[in-house]
């Protein structure tokens, strides 16, 4: 069988935690080491990947969906949009009607093809679990849940992580992301461990430049690469890459047999 290379999967149970942020971040930080990556939109009705990146969305998943025929990486490279770091992006569909075309099978194929023609594959996903973003899980290799610092947003990621054990998904290939760690609202660290059961794999500095990046549609890891929120964003990507990568992007880590 083929080796189908990693596919890291973006989670938060509720929206607005900043998965976009952290997919499009994560995308953009393994490509600028030297990889081949693709980032997969798949929040079907109000997806954002094509503004957080700058992309025109020009041909999206919805597209691809009803040029009907088998599907091949030559065949999907078409619908692919690229982003100026070397990410490949396959953008939602750009109306919320146009997202019932698109089934779990479907997205399955997606996901297999773009697994043998790149090193990296992102997929952002909506708010929920969905039955998308449960295939989604199903066909993932890790998955990074992405909370923020507030009361409501652990309890749900708690909840997020407690519904992936009761997946069966393997904890050690889950990753937990904080966002807006240092923000000064009366909980700690501790208290994030109390609630969550587990401390942050990467924390993610408040940084007002991240909303400019965001409007700008250049992610903060090119914007402006030696600040604290960009360099928590390369340590993300350090984690799946298993440190500085080489740049003719040979060295893969994390592979498996599909």
């Amino acid at each position: 069988s083929v080796a189908l290379s990693p596919m890291i999967c973006v989670l938060g149970p509720k929206g607005g935690t900043g998965k976009t942020l952290t997919a499009c971040n994560l995308a953009v930080g393994l490509a600028d080491a030297g990889y081949r990556v693709a980032v997969v939109d798949l929040d079907l009705q109000f997806g954002d990947v094509a503004l957080s990146l700058g992309l025109a969305p020009d041909k999206t998943l919805y597209d691809l969906a009803k040029s009907g025929g088998s599907l091949d990486a030559e065949k999907l490279d078409g619908y692919l949009a690229a982003h100026e770091s070397g990410v490949r992006a396959l953008l939602a569909p750009t109306r919320p009607d146009h997202a019932g075309l698109i089934t779990t099978e479907f997205l399955r194929e997606i996901y297999a093809t773009l697994r043998t023609a790149h090193d990296y594959v992102i997929v952002d996903t909506p708010p929920g679990f969905t039955p998308e973003v449960i295939a989604s899980i199903d066909s993932s290799s890790h998955i990074c849940v992405v909370g923020m610092l507030d009361s409501l947003s652990l309890k749900n990621t708690k909840l997020g992580l407690e519904t992936l054990d009761l997946m069966g998904y393997d904890r050690d290939r889950t990753r937990f992301v904080l966002n807006r760690a240092d923000s000064k609202v009366g909980i700690s660290l501790e208290d994030v461990l109390a609630i969550v059961g587990r401390t942050p794999d990467v924390a993610i500095p408040s940084d007002r430049d991240i909303p400019v990046s965001v409007n700008g549609g250049t992610p903060i890891v090119l914007s402006k690469r030696r600040s604290d929120a960009a360099q928590a964003f390369r340590t993300l990507a350090a984690l799946y890459n298993g440190g500085p990568a080489t740049r003719n992007g040979r060295l893969r880590l994390f592979r498996r047999r599909g």
